[in-house]
């Protein structure tokens, strides 16, 4: 019944058309090709200091919402990183009939085809920036259950993710997380406590399940930071600068603590080699 409900909610709003120079505060990037796919990219892919791209999942209305590349050009004018989203709808379009849009739905989000394109982006980004560069996961809607999705099963290339009024989050989508994950609602949205988070307390290792977050935009509506984001009204505009605070500030710690990991379990290997030649 709430499936049938939020489809009904995604075909309902409509983006925002506003005629201020929101869209104009941040510098754009540029549509380039890999492989069969549209990327949008933005930012200094070349940034050593933080060794860091994000590659973003768009919401159900695709690749070309002006609202979400602004978000994009924001995120990496704002954390000086390279931001990417890529079409992943390969240009199909969202369908307006209730029937059409389920079966739609089914063949955009097989997750096969999905995790085949985030590795090659993966591939792609390393290729053109550094070997040792670290990719984290951002997601509205449609995009968000796939954050939980790639923090689940892609663990091995992504270290972390954003999951943004994600769209049909349930508890077996995100019982084998396995990297931690800022959730972010609106107020329509299911609520993430408790059953998300209780799924996760109970299911994912403590590391994970401690720094996963959780927040609620009460007042606001599916869809409110991408394409639904309305930026003629103050309070959306106070939400989303809030979003981007905590999507910030979420990617420094986890940043930070994956990197202590990561050297903590480079000197182990040292120390253990180092051992190893002492015996020889």
């Amino acid at each position: 019944m709430h499936v049938l409900c939020l489809v009904f909610l995604i075909l309902g709003f409509s983006t925002c058309q506003s005629s201020s120079l929101w869209n104009e505060t941040y510098p754009k990037g540029e549509v380039v090709r890999v492989e069969d796919m549209n990327v949008y990219t933005v930012g200094n892919k070349a940034n050593s200091a933080k060794d860091l791209s994000i590659i973003v999942f768009h919401d159900i209305y695709g690749f070309n919402i002006t609202q979400t590349r602004v978000f994009c050009d924001r995120l990496a004018a704002e954390y000086e990183v390279q931001v990417v989203m890529a079409d992943f709808y390969r240009g199909n379009t969202l369908p307006t009939t209730v029937p059409h849009f389920i079966a739609w739905l089914a063949q955009v989000g097989n997750w096969s085809q999905v995790s085949t394109d985030l590795r090659t982006i993966a591939t792609w980004l390393r290729k053109t920036s550094s070997p040792s560069r670290r990719i984290a996961v951002i997601g509205f809607c449609w995009g968000g259950l796939q954050v939980a999705r790639a923090c689940s099963n892609l663990s091995d290339l992504f270290f972390t993710g954003v999951s943004i009024h994600g769209a049909w989050l349930t508890e077996d989508e995100v019982k084998n997380l396995q990297r931690p994950v800022l959730f972010i609602a609106a107020g329509d949205d299911p609520p993430l406590r408790p059953n998300i988070s209780t799924v996760i307390e109970q299911s994912a290792n403590s590391q994970v399940s401690g720094q996963c977050q959780y927040e609620t935009y009460a007042n606001m509506k599916h869809g409110f930071v991408s394409a639904g984001a309305n930026y003629s009204n103050l309070e959306n505009v106070a939400a989303i600068n809030q979003v981007h605070e905590s999507v910030r500030t979420f990617l420094s710690k986890i940043s930070k603590s994956s990197s202590s990991i990561t050297s903590y379990s480079a000197c182990i290997l040292l120390c253990l080699l180092f051992v190893f030649d002492l015996c020889q």
